[in-house]
């Protein structure tokens, strides 16, 4: 893994759905809060039950969200990432160690904002914070519904 310092710049923040509608100001502010890491193909960009609380973007690549199996050295795939991608945001928030590994399936540059960071962002910039945390969460109330869909046909078929 490598730190580039200069990698592309804020442009790709403006394809990241968690930003949308925002001008270039902001999404040179949020670069700004962070670095941008390089990922080999099988490296594990965030391990399951570390302690989190840092948000992660996708600038290129890919990569995939993995559980592990109980009592098993065996990952299940819970879904994919590409490019602009978020993933840890749950743990800025909630101060909870990651709920699951993420693991690079291919190449990946990742911008890491630290939750401190990136909480301080929302506080000093009230306008974009409503905004994204709109997106927020919209997000996790998909992802919930999805899971709920999910649990419920696994009742029906037992």
């Amino acid at each position: 893994m490598a730190i580039k310092t200069n990698a592309k710049g804020s442009s790709f923040l403006k394809e990241v759905d968690l930003f949308e509608g925002m001008d270039n100001k902001i999404h040179n502010e949020i670069f700004k809060l962070g670095l941008v890491q390089n990922f080999r193909k099988g490296d594990l960009i965030i391990r399951e039950g570390q302690r989190g609380g840092n948000l992660h973007i996708i600038i290129n690549g890919k990569a995939e969200v993995v559980k592990t199996a109980k009592g098993k050295n065996k990952f299940k795939v819970l879904s994919k990432l590409d490019k602009g991608s978020v993933f840890g945001e749950m743990s800025v928030f909630d101060g909870a160690p990651y709920s699951a590994s993420v693991r690079a399936s291919d190449s990946c540059d990742v911008h890491i904002v630290r939750g401190s960071d990136f909480e301080n962002f929302l506080q000093q910039n009230p306008k974009a914070a409503y905004g994204i945390f709109r997106t927020l969460i919209s997000s996790i109330s998909n992802r919930l519904r999805r899971t709920n869909l999910a649990l419920s046909a696994m009742e029906k078929t037992h």
